[in-house]
């Protein structure tokens, strides 16, 4: 009898994590929203964070200008290109390194020195490693979205 009450406490006091799916009709509205926002931005980025583990994140992007060069010291990222085309940068010496401002472990830089240039398509995935200095290009006038699985 104390093994079941032992056992039902212990179950009791597991986290119970339901799955999370986002259906297509959902990317499409997220999409048009992040587009909306990319093209008002001086960066030219729209970002939206789909979903928040504490571990493990997962956003969403859409890109109209070249990302800044970034290192993440504690997360590392999947990611999987929808739409466009890109060349990701990974690898090499990140110039002009400086924390992000907002989160620790996060830095941007100016340029990157030495890395390996790939192009990506829709369909493709990259996984990047924590640490790993990194940076997305786009050709003139392009439009890129993207999935980011982030993992601590």
């Amino acid at each position: 009898m104390l093994r079941r009450i032992v056992l039902s406490l212990a179950l009791a006091a597991t986290p119970v994590i339901a799955q999370t799916i986002h259906y297509s009709t959902d990317l499409a509205q997220r999409e048009a929203k992040l587009l909306a926002t990319a093209k008002a931005s001086p960066t030219g980025l729209g970002t939206d964070i789909m979903d928040d583990y504490g571990t493990a994140r997962t956003l969403f992007v859409v890109r109209v200008h070249d990302g800044m060069p970034e290192r993440h010291q504690f997360w590392a990222d999947q990611m999987v290109i929808r739409k466009g085309t890109l060349t990701l940068i990974t690898g090499g010496t990140m110039q002009g390194e400086h924390p992000n401002g907002t989160t620790p472990g996060e830095f941007l830089g100016t340029s990157i020195v030495g890395g390996k240039e790939t192009v990506l398509h829709a369909g493709d995935i990259a996984h990047i490693p924590a640490g790993i200095p990194h940076q997305i290009k786009l050709a003139p006038g392009a439009t890129i979205t993207y999935l980011v699985f982030k993992e601590k």
